[in-house]
């Protein structure tokens, strides 16, 4: 078997805990997203991969990481969009635009609401991404020096020099 068949990957998804944790929003951030745009995921997946190339199994399921978190963060900030409007729909009709945005805001952050809880899973969402563009990289560094130490290996070889070749 490959060896990077025998990778695992260990990502904040694969803790019992965090997963339970995060699990309603996560689940509010696909529902949006599947409402907004349904192809949005499979065109970003395509996307990437045309412009990574991933050349191992490792480096594709790298690469399908990055579009889910990706995806997932745009959900982010169409979600972080949606509370604080329906928050500012509720104020009372004195209140400015900008008082019903700073109430909503202030009642969200010093509430631990849905807006704090959104803001942790975005938080460890980028970890998540910033984690798979370096794997990436090393692959890719990786590439590089197997493709030099092979030019090397046949650049000290002698030529061939028999008549049947």
């Amino acid at each position: 078997m490959k060896d990077f068949l025998k990778v695992k990957f260990s990502t904040w998804t694969t803790d019992p805990g965090m997963a339970a944790r995060y699990a309603p929003i996560h689940g509010m951030v696909t529902e949006f997203l599947n409402r907004i745009d349904p192809d949005g995921y499979t065109n970003m997946l395509e996307s990437l991969l045309a412009e990574r190339k991933p050349e191992s199994i490792g480096e594709a399921h790298v690469v399908a990481l990055m579009a889910d978190v990706s995806w997932r963060i745009r959900g982010c900030f169409y979600l972080e969009t949606e509370i604080l409007k329906q928050g500012m729909e509720a104020g009372g009709p004195k209140e400015t635009s900008d008082q019903a945005l700073a109430r909503t805001f202030m009642r969200e952050i010093k509430g631990g609401g849905l807006l704090s809880k959104l803001s942790r899973y975005q938080s460890r969402l980028e970890t998540e991404q910033s984690r798979s563009m370096r794997v990436l990289g090393l692959f890719a560094t990786n590439r590089k020096y197997a493709q030099a130490r092979m030019a090397a290996s046949l650049l000290r070889r002698k030529p061939c020099t028999s008549v049947i070749q």
